[in-house]
């Protein structure tokens, strides 16, 4: 196998281990291993659309969609970001929304009580 090849296995290889990575529990619960692997995806991807690949220098277009790729998977991971961000807002607000029916629902036994 050659350098060219090596090169281009390497980042493929980099892509998958972040697919899972990105979706583990430690990049769920700490920013610095989530923003650590989205980093290194948007600067690898830049990279290889500035530089190119070794031994794709007559074919660029293998360039352009490995270097698109890790663009694409930066944006991935923050929509999967996102999505993480919404379900705690959920479960906050439906924590809080517990919480009122609950002071609600003992306020009127209160009131009902007081009026008997």
């Amino acid at each position: 196998m050659d350098l060219s090849t090596a090169i281009l296995f390497a980042l493929v290889a980099i892509i998958g281990a972040n697919q899972v990575l990105v979706r583990s529990r430690a990049a769920r619960d700490s920013d610095k291993v989530f923003w650590a692997l989205t980093g290194g995806d948007l600067v690898l991807g830049v990279l290889v659309l500035v530089v190119g690949l070794p031994g794709f220098e007559g074919m660029p277009v293998v360039s352009y969609v490995v270097g698109l790729l890790f663009v694409m998977h930066v944006a991935q991971n923050l929509m999967l970001r996102n999505e993480w961000a919404q379900a705690e807002r959920d479960e906050a607000r439906a924590e809080r929304d517990e919480e009122r029916k609950r002071r609600r629902q003992e306020r009127e036994a209160r009131e009902q009580g007081e009026a008997s």
